[in-house]
């Protein structure tokens, strides 16, 4: 029988019935298993909740079902307030967990209690192929990821966040800013103290799709970030660093779901010249 661990693992569904089974199965056919798997289905119009129902017998899955769609941070507040375990545990259902991720996470925080917010790298890949596109490349240690959030860049893959309970359960979402939400709250637990780390190995993989908010980011959303940036850390942003991030984001995306190696390779390089710090950053 497998070990469970005291984490609460939050999902917030909207419309990836066809993605639903194959999240679940990975969870459990992890190594261990969740204290509680919430998943809280936004609304959805597809077959979620039908697939949903083929998982019942799970004893530790629990779902919150809202009637009309709230919102991305809506959902995942519903999910937060209802978790019980010591660690809470983000995961997106159209993706999929590695087998090691909920025992590796718990035992790194278990064995560094100083760290409040752990994540870790993740494995990008194609949606319509299953192919493994690239390794995501996140700072390890908390000045880096520090300074990440402060140039108003992810200092940690979101779906991969890992948090004390008692740390989660003091902050809120905001709802009507995704896909800017993650940044806000993370960067106000760097402000407020908190100590992040990640974890170099991948722990999850991620699937790239055109329906996906990284593929439908807009400049809007960008500026959103940098202006919660400039909130909280006091910096001050112009509009040529921004649009520059926005394109990088833009045309990093066109690369990995490109399916001429030419064209893709084209997409990557005026990507590099966007960002060339991204580059520089894999090269160290």
């Amino acid at each position: 029988m497998k070990k469970t661990l005291s984490v609460s693992i939050i999902a917030a569904n909207y419309n990836n019935g066809k993605y639903l089974s194959e999240f679940i199965k990975s969870i459990d056919s992890s190594s261990v298993k969740p204290y509680e798997l919430i998943i809280i289905d936004d609304g959805s119009t597809d077959n979620s909740l039908e697939v949903l129902d083929n998982f019942v017998e799970l004893s530790y899955l629990k779902i919150i079902k809202f009637v009309k769609n709230k919102g991305f941070a809506q959902a995942l507040n519903a999910g937060i307030k209802t978790a019980t375990g010591k660690y809470i545990m983000r995961a997106d259902p159209d993706d999929i967990l590695l087998p090691e991720r909920i025992k590796t996470q718990f035992d790194f925080m278990e064995i560094n209690p100083n760290v409040d917010v752990l994540g870790g790298n993740v494995i990008y890949f194609l949606d319509e192929t299953g192919h493994e596109i690239n390794i995501s490349n996140f700072p390890i240690l908390h000045k880096k990821i520090k300074n990440t959030y402060r140039k108003g860049e992810h200092g940690l893959q979101h779906p991969t966040a890992f948090v004390k309970s008692k740390i989660m359960k003091k902050f809120q979402y905001i709802p009507d800013v995704f896909p800017s939400e993650d940044y806000e709250i993370f960067s106000q637990m760097i402000k407020s103290g908190y100590i992040f780390a990640n974890i170099k190995t991948p722990i999850y993989k991620m699937r790239v799709h055109r329906k996906s908010s990284t593929s439908n980011t807009t400049l809007k959303s960008i500026e959103r970030t940098f202006a919660f940036r400039d909130e909280i850390f006091g910096t001050v942003s112009c509009n040529l660093e921004i649009k520059f991030y926005y394109n990088y984001i833009r045309f990093y995306r066109k690369y990995q779901l490109s399916k001429n190696i030419i064209i893709a390779h084209i997409y990557l390089a005026i990507a590099i010249f966007c960002y060339p710090s991204k580059l520089l950053k894999r090269l160290k």
